[in-house]
């Protein structure tokens, strides 16, 4: 595949700013390059445009400060959680429009509710940044209105943030060599995409719901790690690749049994007494995961274990909605049906 319509990418070296971005001059790709000084960061507009769709066309400022998420919140009057987005912006902003997260100017709409990814926004997908910037300025707007925003990442977030570019589309790779700026230092700590990712979450509790990518192993729940503490064990290696030797730290991020690489809810792997054990020892009453995909919104476990990894390339965008006592399933149509086990 060739290069594309791309960006903006911004890297940080020492006290000036490049902003990187393929645009498109008489269908042809060209690199832009944009130069600003340290001091200037709050001059920055991102702009995402897309050729083809110009009405999906939007900008954003740069946030003044990125810091760690918190990994426990109380309750939520309304949620609505989706994962696996994988690069399908259309996807991604049909579900935000229908289920009014956003309008078509994307404002947020969503008032004091909160909107959780659950991981794997990137590879596979044609347009991975601007879905990200995309959740990136609703995390500003979001907070402006009251509501939150929640990134958890993946294993496709893991990996393209530690040089493992197995999935990721030519596209990408072309556009890397067209920019002069290698692929593997996209999301680095010194790029503003990197440095975003960097204060995200493997795993996070809203009011009685556990979120995480893949989901929570009998092995996790045997290191009897808090949540938080889950997340801060994890958060140095972001960028590292595979330390030295470590179990613990093994198991959180390298092996099947992760909390973003495990299947077991959704394959059969676990027991009704593991999946207990979870919600137990959490204290929340569902688990909402991605990971592995499922042809429609899917529950395991009598309905405690909630699967959002839809087909979104092939056109199955689901979503879970909750809203005060009541847990629904929701697409991208707006259509709102009950959720039973």
């Amino acid at each position: 595949m060739k290069a594309a319509a791309d960006g903006p990418h911004i890297f940080y070296e020492g006290n000036t700013i490049l902003v990187k971005s393929i645009t498109g001059r008489q269908g042809k790709p060209v690199a832009a390059l944009q130069s600003f000084p340290l001091a200037e960061k709050d001059r920055i507009t991102v702009h995402c445009t897309f050729p083809e769709h110009p009405e999906w066309n939007f900008s954003t400022p740069l946030q003044p400060v990125l810091q760690p998420q918190p990994s426990v919140y109380p309750a939520a009057g309304k949620l609505l959680a989706i994962s696996d987005i994988e690069g399908n912006f259309n996807a991604l902003r049909d579900l935000l429009l229908a289920n009014g997260v956003i309008d078509h100017q994307y404002s947020w709409t969503f008032g004091n509710g909160h909107l959780v990814l659950t991981g794997d926004c990137m590879d596979r997908g044609p347009h991975v940044t601007e879905c990200l910037w995309l959740f990136y300025s609703l995390e500003i707007k979001a907070r402006e209105q009251g509501g939150y925003v929640h990134f958890i990442l993946g294993n496709h977030e893991i990996m393209n943030m530690t040089d493992d570019l197995r999935y990721v589309p030519e596209k990408y790779l072309a556009n890397a060599r067209l920019l002069q700026h290698d692929y593997t230092l996209w999301y680095k700590p010194h790029t503003e995409l990197g440095r975003w990712l960097a204060t995200k979450n493997i795993i996070e509790k809203i009011g009685a719901v556990l979120f995480v990518h893949g989901g929570i192993s009998s092995l996790v729940n045997a290191l009897q790690l808090s949540i938080p503490d889950m997340n801060e064990l994890c958060r140095p290696l972001y960028f590292t690749g595979r330390p030295p030797w470590h179990p613990a730290l093994y198991l959180l991020m390298y092996s099947p049994a992760s909390p973003f690489w495990y299947r077991g809810y959704a394959i059969g792997q676990a027991t009704p007494q593991e999946v207990n054990d979870t919600l137990q020892r959490f204290r929340v009453q569902h688990i909402v995961i991605g990971h592995t995909t499922v042809n429609k919104l899917t529950t395991f476990f009598e309905g405690r274990v909630i699967d959002v990894d839809t087909l979104h390339a092939e056109g199955i965008s689901e979503g879970v909605l909750f809203e005060n006592e009541a847990i629904y399933r929701v697409d991208k149509q707006g259509r709102r049906d009950p959720l039973t086990g």
